[in-house]
């Protein structure tokens, strides 16, 4: 009985720390099912030699020098039993806080997932309301709900919804932005699956309200068109809505005009006309398509409700605004691959753009505008600053309201030339290298057969303090070459050595 007492102590400590063990390797890494056996073992391990050690130790008498031995030995387990209770909880506590173990995400979901029953799930019977009022029975919505991206359901021929998903979002009674990602399949059963953040910053723009998609679909014979689908295509199909909030077309193929006020503000405007796209531009509205997923070769309808007709001249000056406001931000300089217009701002007023006049197999004809007033307004200062070259602009920028560079590089990007102005853009110069002083070759140069004559590449100039600095390769992109200098801005140049990135 001594031997038994003092070894299931022993033995109880060690499934006690292995259980510990096991359970903070579930808590950072899941897997319950591969965990359980090992935490069963130990817990039952641990509590099997307690008891045993404990009616062991009823039965044990010992002698005043056992006693001491016993202390020695009772204090030292103690001391392991605090510092693994101490350490394993520590780390147990680690793994629970966000995004630092299996704990933590457990944790999140026991918070913020939530299992809804769906009963309104037939969209001919209930519609997207039905949905909501499922939604609002066991959340409570907001009055007021916006879509994140976009309010897509599929449904059979029956109205019967199979699928759902959507991220809508609005403020609570307390002026909280709550967001609800949603998610239901009807082969995994009766729920919607419900992801709720209570603690996020959302964009309330007004193009992305759910309101006007409830609106569209009272007005709109969306189901009539439904059983025209069936009856022609004789087999059960899946249909699907889609709601993206306001959209833009540039076609009128497809769009059906639906009478409301979409945006509730108790005026109905826009038109029901889109003859206007044959002359460009788009139409912009609050729409919903309805399609069929499986058949590519039946154009989806779209209903469009408060549609305003957008003139090409209006785009293009939208679209000004737009690329000078990007350019604001960049360093710098900044295209827009829409019309290949290249834009540099030294300041929030002051900037220059190389505008497209005309083009032709892969190279164009440049003129340089500039704008102090942020870009409201553009005027000509060079209506050909290339010098009657023609090419792709390969960048544009100014280092003061006077100093400034433009490069143009050919449709092969195997060559370029640098120019330089003084005057803000009225005039510029070619600049000219002294490749005379180059006294060797990069060591690449003979491995590739490369002369003189092929480092034709100039990037566009860096200024460092008051140096200017050109660097010369075989052609865009290569990773040695030469390095060019100038003190005066330009006027003269210097060949300081060979480089290689």
């Amino acid at each position: 009985m001594q031997y038994i007492y003092a070894l299931s102590g022993k033995i109880s400590l060690v499934c006690y720390i292995f259980t510990l063990q096991r359970l903070w390797h579930l808590c950072q890494y899941g897997g319950v099912r591969s965990h359980i056996p090992a935490l069963a073992l130990g817990t039952a391990g641990c509590v099997g030699t307690l008891v045993l050690w404990l009616a062991a130790r009823k039965k044990c008498r010992k002698t005043e020098s056992e006693k001491r031995n016993r202390s020695t030995i009772f204090w030292l387990e103690m001391f392991l039993f605090i510092t693994s209770s101490v350490f394993f909880a520590g780390k147990i506590i680690y793994s629970a806080i966000p995004y630092h173990g299996a704990l933590s995400w457990k944790i999140e979901e026991w918070q913020n997932k939530k299992q809804i029953r769906f009963k309104h799930n037939n969209i001919f019977e209930s519609g997207i309301e039905g949905i909501l009022s499922d939604l609002d029975k066991s959340l409570g919505l907001p009055e007021e709900l916006y879509i994140s991206s976009r309010f897509q359901t599929a449904f059979d021929e029956t109205g019967t919804i199979q699928e759902l998903d959507t991220l809508i979002y609005g403020k609570d009674k307390n002026g909280k932005t709550n967001t609800y990602l949603i998610d239901y399949d009807a082969d995994d059963g009766e729920t919607m699956t419900v992801w709720i953040d209570k603690n996020t910053d959302a964009v309330y723009d007004s193009g992305k309200l759910l309101s006007p998609m409830l609106e569209i679909l009272k007005k709109a014979d969306w189901e009539g068109q439904v059983k025209e689908w069936a009856d022609v295509l004789g087999e059960q199909k899946t249909y699907e809505l889609l709601y993206l909030g306001r959209r833009a077309f540039h076609s009128s193929e497809g769009l059906e005009y639906v009478s409301g006020d979409a945006d509730g503000d108790g005026t109905e405007t826009g038109t029901g006309s889109s003859h206007m796209l044959q002359n460009g531009g788009e139409i912009a509205g609050f729409e919903v398509s309805l399609h069929i997923p499986e058949e590519s070769g039946i154009t989806p309808v779209r209903y469009i409700m408060e549609p305003e007709y957008i003139s090409q001249a209006k785009l293009a000056q939208e679209n000004t605004v737009l690329q000078a406001e990007k350019a604001k931000e960049e360093d710098g300089w900044t295209i827009d691959r829409s019309t290949e217009t290249m834009y540099f701002f030294l300041n929030d007023q002051k900037g220059w753009r190389l505008v497209v006049t005309d083009a032709a197999a892969g190279s164009r004809f440049y003129q340089l505008e500039q704008t102090e007033d942020g870009g409201s307004t553009w005027n000509c200062v060079n209506a050909d600053p290339f010098g009657g070259q023609i090419g792709a602009a390969e960048g544009l920028q100014f280092f003061d309201e006077n100093f400034g560079a433009a490069g143009l590089t050919g449709a092969s990007r195997s060559h370029s030339s640098i120019y330089l102005t003084r005057d803000g853009g009225v005039s510029f110069e070619m600049t000219e290298l002294p490749f005379d002083q180059v006294t060797e070759l990069p060591e690449t140069a003979e491995a590739y057969g490369l002369t003189m004559e092929d480092y034709d590449y100039l990037s566009m100039p860096k200024q460092e303090g008051e140096k200017l600095l050109i660097t010369v390769t075989s052609e865009e992109g290569e990773t040695d070459g030469f390095i060019f200098q100038s003190e005066d801005q330009g006027v003269t140049w210097e060949y300081t050595g060979i480089f290689r990135k």
